[in-house]
């Protein structure tokens, strides 16, 4: 598949918020061409528009482009080009608790078709992992993976459904030397198997260089070549710039163009007509031969079961091979071969596509049946899946199991400590509703700064994965929901078995099982909120962002018990917004509602408030049951839900 885009343009507006803020072009009307079976380059000094280009091209931005995008010379479809590609990012983001084995198992299950065997998934994650020379680290955990094995890995994940395209940024980043040769090796057969393949990269040295068969250089937001690396040197020599003999071509056109040289970004550009010319090498790549065990095509399904109206190439399409040009340069919009196969010395590339639209009927039909449009598995299937490995990771992390077990037992038993056997005493009047504000604010802190701190990392796992079409994202979202309610239970089970027992309530079911029924509903609406904050903002910045949101909800829920007879019934309905408030509430309502019997005084003193009746009168609580509050509870949990999900919709599509 041949990537194209003519007269492409970015514009980043400026900001209505911000008065020195003004419009900036980042792509300057730019032109290209990625051919399959090339491994291609975006070269260019800092500021460039490099990961400008390459996110418009990948479809990773859509805000603020303009211009025309194609595949094989026609105009693409965006939903099915982002299902045929894939987009790696700079940082090496590995979902981490799993071996490199399971990582790529459960990549299988989510891009693979339901047909296929485990047998079958087995076995390509096998040639996979030999092809990348993983097979040694498959039992190793991914955060003991070096920096090169992880580089292999995400490009390995990507590669179980065999994409045609993919896209790199920044992909030698962080690398040494030995691994940075290594990973651009690895790219280039990848490419010379009939692979489109685009990477960014800032600086290579001369020996990367040559590794690459197509440059794209770009200099303030302008194309100043586009063509074979071979000739880079003879197309600046044209234009007046010499590259000394010993000198690296990488290194010197960036020198030329870095900014400070204007009027060499003017006739280059102007050589290249902004990227509508392309300069070809003259004679046929020398490409090595390649392994047979390595260059077979990958045991994919085939592409006509994963595109709807598929039909095969037409003979004209499909026998055009690697040709030379007598000519340097000739214009990419004269030049649209729609080839889908590749002949690399002899051995026929993979990815043999042919580039349709999906019809509106057949996915009008699909979009009825099923949430995921166009995906290999079912969504109940994704479903499952993403939630077994939410699981796992959650289990395998022993550190964090053993933080929050030894924080909810320690907390327990020093909070049981305090209020020890004070519920019995009628008069302990504050104690007792410190007790009841003491156990809701610790599940709301506990619970809250959590995924505000943990989350916003898992947010971009989500986007590359969501992007590159593992899964659709209810699945996703429901597995999330889903996965941390059985830790959430079982830790605050631990807290409030012992604060309850060891304050000296009354020794009921039915009491305790509200007193829990209430705490683990707010740490549930705790979570939900602490999951918004992750998803919308990141770690800097949620946590200020996580106290300042509870502040609020903690003045509602400690304003006017004093004078509760005397709050008007707007601030009542203000108050109940109040998940705090009405966690207390609950708490006041069991601890001496529901039939208590009358507390003991051991003062000689009198006790006002001996009978539970007269602190529920004196609340103004009489007509409250723990059902009206534990339904508050449930209505905010689910508008804090909601919100995690148009939070995470929004990241996901901007």
């Amino acid at each position: 598949m041949d990537v194209e885009f003519r007269d492409l343009t970015f514009k980043i507006h400026k900001k209505w918020y911000k008065r020195d803020s003004v419009d900036r072009t980042i792509l300057k009307s730019v032109s290209g061409k990625f051919r399959a079976g090339e491994l291609s380059a975006i070269l260019g000094p800092s500021g460039a528009g490099k990961s400008s280009l390459l996110n418009a091209i990948s479809g990773f931005t859509s805000k603020g482009i303009s211009g025309s995008l194609l595949v094989n010379g026609q105009q693409r479809d965006e939903k099915l080009f982002r299902k045929l590609s894939c987009y790696i990012t700079q940082e090496d983001m590995i979902q981490p608790m799993l071996t490199l084995q399971e990582v790529m198992m459960f990549a299988a299950e989510l891009k693979l078709s339901g047909e296929t065997t485990l047998k079958h998934k087995l076995q390509l994650v096998h040639e996979i992992q030999s092809m990348l020379g993983l097979r040694e680290c498959r039992r190793t955990r991914t955060e003991y993976l070096s920096g090169g094995q992880k580089k292999r890995l995400v490009v390995a994940l990507e590669l179980i459904n065999n994409p045609p395209v993919i896209f790199l940024d920044e992909p030698t980043s962080g690398l040494d030397n030995v691994s940075t040769s290594q990973t651009l090796k690895l790219l280039r057969l990848l490419a010379h198997q009939g692979r489109t393949i685009v990477c960014t990269i800032h600086q290579p040295s001369a020996s990367l260089f040559q590794l690459f068969d197509h440059v794209y250089v770009l200099a303030q937001g302008l194309c100043v070549y586009q063509g074979a690396t071979t000739e880079l040197v003879p197309f600046l020599a044209s234009a007046g710039l010499h590259c000394p003999t010993h000198y690296n071509p990488a290194d010197f056109v960036i020198e030329m163009t870095d900014g400070e040289e204007e009027d060499h970004i003017t006739i280059l550009a102007a050589a290249t007509n902004n990227g509508k010319l392309s300069c070809f090498a003259k004679s046929k790549p020398d490409i090595p031969d390649l392994d047979s065990s390595i260059a077979l095509p990958l045991p994919v399904p085939p592409i006509h079961t994963q595109l709807p109206n598929w039909k095969p190439p037409s003979p004209a399409q499909s026998e055009t091979s690697f040709s030379s040009t007598d000519s340097n340069c000739i214009n990419n919009n004269n030049n649209n071969n729609n080839n889908n196969n590749k002949l690399v010395n002899g051995i026929l590339a993979t990815s043999i596509l042919s580039y349709r639209k999906i019809s509106e009927k057949h996915a009008e039909s699909e979009m009825h049946s099923s949430w995921c449009v166009d995906f290999p598995t079912s969504s109940w299937s994704q479903f499952c899946t993403i939630w077994k490995r939410m699981m796992l990771q959650t289990f395998r992390n022993k550190v964090g199991l053993k933080i929050q077990f030894y924080h909810h037992l320690m907390c327990g038993l020093a909070v049981g400590i305090v209020f020890w056997n004070k519920a019995n005493d009628g008069a302990e009047f504050f104690n007792h509703m410190k007790f009841c504000m003491g156990v809701i604010l610790f599940h709301t802190f506990t619970q809250c700064m959590v995924p505000v701190l943990a989350f916003p990392f898992e947010v971009k796992l989500l986007k590359r994965e969501y992007f590159n079409r593992w899964y659709s994202f209810k699945p996703y979202y429901f597995a999330l929901s889903m996965a941390r309610i059985p830790t959430i239970i079982m830790f605050s089970m631990i807290f409030l078995s012992l604060v309850y027992f060891m304050s000296g309530l009354p020794v009921e079911m039915y009491r305790f099982f509200f007193f829990a029924l209430i705490g683990i509903e707010v740490s549930l609406v705790a979570e939900g909120m602490g999951l918004f904050i992750g998803s919308v903002f990141n770690v800097t910045n949620g946590s200020a962002v996580g106290p300042l949101t509870i502040a609020p909800f903690l003045g509602l829920a400690i304003y006017g018990f004093d004078f509760a007879k005397e709050i008007h019934w707007a601030m009542n309905a203000v108050m109940k917004l109040s998940f705090l408030r009405c966690g207390v509430v609950g708490l006041v309502i069991v601890v001496f509602g529901m039939g208590r019997q009358p507390l003991q005084c051991d003062r000689e003193m009198y006790c006002h408030f001996r009978n539970p009746r007269t602190m529920i009168y004196y609340l103004d609580l009489e007509n409250t049951s723990p059902w009206e509050q534990v339904f508050y509870l449930t209505m905010m949990l689910c508008i804090f839900r909601i919100l995690v999900y148009v939070g995470l919709k929004q990241r996901l599509d901007t």
